[in-house]
């Protein structure tokens, strides 16, 4: 949800799915203010509701089908409406089911979208289908954290994926569409970019590439953190690895999708790579970065997967030891090519992998998470509750702050509490934004606990390069 604006009709937008649709549903928000529509906290104060949708696998499906069945329910005399990828691709059929939605938009379609929710005609050039990246650099209020697309589609052909069908091929956002996105943040208040992509790592817009975007955005002095997600094994090489090693604002996390190990499996995904060469690409980020915190995500119960195969995946994730990891059961996707496989696993012994897969990834994330205590280092803060003393918490009271250390992404992997100050670090204001120094004092499942230290010299500890009490 994006807050803000002052005038016209209020909109209230639910985002579901990826933190790519998030980035959308931010620029959408920017257009809409300049549109002059004022953006509403939550559906009670809107007139219009707004769900940006996720058609990627079923349960994202069923998911934002809940979301639209929820709402025109609860709000009868809302207008509510649909944009994003699954109108992309089930506009018909849902127009058929969902009568009671006002509206459908496609990827391709928000100058006909802001214009309905602006109560106007849409104009020849309004109609013209220009991609959503051309919105206007309005300044919008958010959080500590914004996440910034750089590119749209894929040109990767991995056989259970529909994003290809959905979203078209590979194309970077030129710098001038990224820059947009990144002054409405920093003036929003955000202090952390999450680059967010099909493919972070290959962005490349005229002579700009990734790295000189990187330290462009390094250089503002509202940047605290820049984050990357979604970078290909394929693509991460050395080069890249070091300038995360290298670069003070980069945060040291990789957020790396290999899906699978067994080579086998992943040749029938086409996709490259086996267990043995994602080890080796991990040992060569660690030799660079041994403070690098690790990201993936996988699939289990593929057409053809055995018990052979699934052997592996499991040897593979306890020798990784991921700090973090999602897992999803096969979804046969309409248009792919593994939707036509011979061979399925059954949906029982799907549930039963993922079960075991996902007790494994557990296991290691608590694992690491224990071993982090009596890291000292940098907390971005989330949210500061207000309290008179912002020093002082008092039993049954919230945390003094929620955050995050460099080695939590938003929104995806676990935050960390800031329960009490340390005797030396003094009366202290903190607010969403803050970067404040502090110990890591307990792991609680994949969350953490710290107290606050004071900054050396009165500044901040540099990002990535934190010290480990002895």
């Amino acid at each position: 949800m994006i807050p803000g604006g002052s005038v016209g009709r209020r909109v209230y937008i639910e985002t579901l799915g990826c933190p790519k649709n998030e980035a959308d549903s931010s620029r959408l928000g920017r257009r809409l203010q300049a549109a002059g529509i004022q953006l509403a906290p939550n559906p009670e104060e809107a007139e219009q509701i707004l769900v940006n949708t996720c058609g990627f696998v079923e349960d994202a499906r069923e998911e934002s089908i809940g979301a639209l069945l929820e709402l025109t329910e609860t709000y009868p005399d809302r207008r509510v409406l649909a944009m994003g990828c699954l109108v992309q691709r089930y506009r018909d059929e849902l127009r058929q089911g969902l009568p009671e939605v006002a509206g459908w938009y496609g990827l391709t379609e928000l100058d006909l979208l802001v214009a309905d929710l602006a109560g106007e005609e849409p104009s020849p050039a309004r109609s013209t289908g220009r991609p959503p990246h051309s919105a206007p650099p309005v300044p919008a209020a958010g959080g500590a954290h914004a996440f910034i697309k750089i590119s749209d589609g894929c040109d990767h052909r991995c056989s259970f994926c529909a994003i290809p069908g959905i979203k078209g091929p590979y194309r970077a956002l030129p710098l001038s569409s990224v820059l947009e996105q990144v002054e409405a943040a920093l003036d929003g208040g955000a202090r952390e970019l999450v680059l967010v992509g099909q493919d972070t790592a290959v962005w490349q817009a005229g002579a700009w590439t990734l790295p000189g975007l990187i330290r462009r955005l390094s250089a503002d002095p509202r940047t605290a953190w820049v984050r990357l997600m979604y970078l290909q094994p394929e693509h991460l090489d050395d080069a890249l690895l070091e300038l995360i090693a290298q670069e003070p604002k980069l945060c040291r996390y990789l957020d790396i999708p290999f899906q699978h190990a067994s080579g086998r499996i992943l040749r029938s995904m086409r996709r490259a790579g086996d267990g043995e060469r994602y080890l080796e690409l991990l040992a060569r980020a660690r030799a660079l970065m041994p403070d690098v915190a690790v990201r993936s995500t996988f699939i289990v119960g593929y057409p053809g997967e055995t018990d052979e195969d699934f052997a592996v995946l499991l040897d593979f994730v306890k020798e990784a030891a991921f700090d973090y990891a999602g897992v999803f059961g096969f979804s046969p996707e309409e248009g792919t090519r593994a939707a036509e496989l011979s061979g399925r696993v059954s949906p029982d012994l799907i549930r039963e992998r993922l079960n075991r897969l996902s007790g494994a990834l557990n296991d290691h994330a608590e694992a690491k998470a224990r071993e982090i205590i009596g890291w000292t280092g940098d907390l971005l803060v989330d949210q500061a509750p207000e309290r008179p003393d912002p020093s002082a918490r008092g039993e049954g009271e919230p945390p003094l702050a929620v955050g995050r250390t460099y080695r939590q992404a938003p929104d995806v992997d676990g935050v960390t509490y800031l329960e009490s100050p340390s005797a030396q670090a003094g009366p202290v204001a903190l607010g969403a934004g803050s970067l404040v120094k502090v110990r890591i004092s307990e792991a609680v499942g994949l969350d953490l606990v710290a107290e606050l230290l004071p900054a050396p010299d009165g500044r901040r500890s540099e990002l990535g390069r934190p010290e480990v009490a002895r």
